[in-house]
């Protein structure tokens, strides 16, 4: 086998600038266009590797598994700490019926689809379709909610919503990869494992949280609290994995029980000031998060895969992916808004159905498990990203239009600081 073809190290600081350039001005573009950024970094990804070759696939692949699960677990994390106890409690009820209704539904809809016009077995259909069957990425769907004017409640409705797909569509993931890698024609036995990987994820992360929590409060006022938080991820996953549990869902709730420590706080006898802490983890939270997020979605675009005899057809599978979605988002936002004093925004959350970073890591990460149809997975996923992001920019200009809001007005929200913390949640 030939040698894979590397790049010198100075081609790689050239591209990795470029691509951080770039980020910077997709991110100013995003806010005066309200055109997400992920589709310029995803067709610059196709545009240096498989058209000029710049960056081999090849190169890049073996460590896109890592990155990919790195990515994950920053999201979790992050994910977790930004869910607050209050909102779910308040106004959980119907975003949680959005969640089941939207991802459930088309998860099934997409892998039956799936099964039929491209003669996959049931398993492999199902792990595409949990990829992109129902997420929406709070990094589009916030933002426009914020520059459209929407109600407080309809905007916290929406938040929920990102936050709780992006969960259950990390778990059914991991739940079918796991069906397919056992092997097992016994589907209640390896829900039965599946679920005892879960609780363990879940009370291993509960109790190191509380370790964590009680360390963390102790030295928050000293240098690189942030630096030894992201190690506390890391070694929560690692334990929470070593225990035979789901170290993801030990990420989730370590995160979580951080961004929630006032509720810990009433519960028990530990006496927590974590506020210094929590802000300073978002002023970090935001650079980290952009920079993964350029690199992974140029990344993506790197190792899509371009043959001519499937091009269209994968683009075409895309398209029938996208209607099942607009159509079961019809459908569960129908019986979750129904009799809501947000019902008036149901058109403007039918089309916030923008797809992110979960799908892109979740395809990365089924190429680096060496799941059949991989690099099938990944060039469908990123037609779904990329035709859920242009629908959701449509949307939202055409209910400017048909609103006659100030354009300027909805540019300059685009740009405005993230809502606060605690926002008032819709009634249930």
């Amino acid at each position: 086998m030939a040698p894979v073809a590397t790049p010198d190290v100075v081609s790689v600081f050239t591209i990795v600038a470029a691509v951080i350039i770039v980020g910077f001005g997709g991110e100013l573009f995003f806010r005066k266009t309200g055109i997400p950024t992920f589709i310029f970094l995803i067709l610059m990804g196709i545009l240096i590797g498989p058209v000029l070759g710049l960056l081999s696939r090849a190169a890049i692949l073996p460590y896109m598994g890592v990155f990919a699960e790195l990515t994950l677990l920053m999201v979790l994390f992050y994910g977790g700490m930004d869910t607050r106890y209050n909102a779910l409690l308040r106004g959980g009820a119907r975003a949680m019926v959005q969640v089941l209704t939207y991802v459930v539904g088309s998860t099934v809809a997409i892998a039956l689809t799936l099964h039929f016009l491209l003669r996959w077995d049931l398993i492999s259909s199902l792990i595409l379709s949990s990829m992109v069957g129902g997420e929406t990425t709070a990094a589009v769907v916030i933002p426009l909610t914020r520059s459209l004017k929407l109600s407080q409640v309809t905007t916290t409705f929406l938040t929920l919503e990102s936050a709780m797909t992006s969960v259950f569509s990390i778990v059914l993931f991991f739940a079918f990869v796991g069906i397919y890698q056992t092997g097992a024609t016994n589907w209640a036995t390896t829900f039965q494992v599946l679920a005892s990987n879960f609780s363990v994820g879940i009370v291993a992360g509960a109790l190191l949280s509380v370790v964590w929590l009680a360390v963390l409060n102790r030295l928050q006022e000293g240098k690189y609290t942030y630096v030894l938080t992201l190690g506390l991820v890391f070694v929560t996953y690692a334990i929470g994995t070593r225990l035979g549990g789901s170290g993801e869902l030990s990420v989730l709730v370590f995160g979580t029980i951080l961004g929630n420590y006032a509720l810990l706080t009433k519960l028990s006898s530990l006496h927590l000031s974590m506020e210094p802490l929590q802000k300073k983890l978002g002023v970090f939270q935001e650079e980290i998060s952009f920079l993964m997020d350029t690199l992974f979605f140029v990344f993506l675009g790197l190792t899509f895969v371009i043959t001519r005899s499937s091009i269209i057809s994968n683009l075409n599978i895309g398209v029938v992916i996208l209607l099942v979605l607009i159509l079961f988002r019809i459908i569960a936002t129908g019986i979750s808004t129904s009799g809501s004093d947000f019902s008036q925004d149901r058109g403007s959350i039918i089309l916030m159905c923008a797809q992110g970073i979960v799908p892109a890591t979740l395809a990365v990460i089924s190429v680096n498990e060496g799941l059949p149809h991989a690099d099938v997975y990944l060039n469908i996923v990123t037609y779904v990203i990329i035709l859920t992001n242009l629908v959701t920019s449509a949307g939202a200009i055409m209910r400017v239009r048909r609103q006659k809001l100030a354009f300027k007005d909805f540019m300059s929200g685009l740009g405005s600081p993230s809502p606060v913390d605690q926002p008032e949640a819709p009634n249930p």
